[in-house]
């Protein structure tokens, strides 16, 4: 089961840093092209995916509670928000580049993680109390 875990860890980290990198070097500069833009939301959005499946699998075979997979759409959809918003622009300036939020994404991809974590701990505190 270990082995299972580290599995998915580097998928999530492999995802993850791919998206991360992809969005440097290709929204980093200010002459990004639409292609760019579409290009590196979408690498994103399957990376956001993934890890959310991968977590979700992850927290429906660990856990001796009821199944926590339960909450992964809705933890899914909040990381996927940050994708579908486009660049911020205020009086020809730009505020929010689109690679914070792929970033934003990312961030939120990680406490999605930590929030199924928390979740299968407090079940399982509540479930047996003795295990305490």
């Amino acid at each position: 089961m270990a082995a299972f875990i580290v599995f998915i860890a580097f998928i999530w980290g492999g995802t993850m840093g791919g998206t991360l990198v992809l969005a440097r070097f290709r929204l980093a500069s200010g002459d990004a092209s639409l292609w760019d833009h579409l290009l590196v939301r979408a690498v994103a959005l399957l990376a956001v995916s993934i890890s959310m499946l991968t977590m979700g699998l992850v927290v429906s075979r660990t856990s001796a509670t009821a199944n926590n997979a339960d909450i992964v759409p809705f933890l899914w959809l909040a990381t996927v928000i940050p994708l579908v918003i486009p660049a911020v622009r205020w009086q020809g300036i730009t505020r929010i580049p689109s690679e914070h939020w792929v970033y934003t994404s990312v961030v939120l991809s990680a406490a999605g993680g930590f929030i199924l974590a928390m979740t299968t701990l407090v079940r399982l505190i509540l479930q047996n109390p003795d295990f305490v």
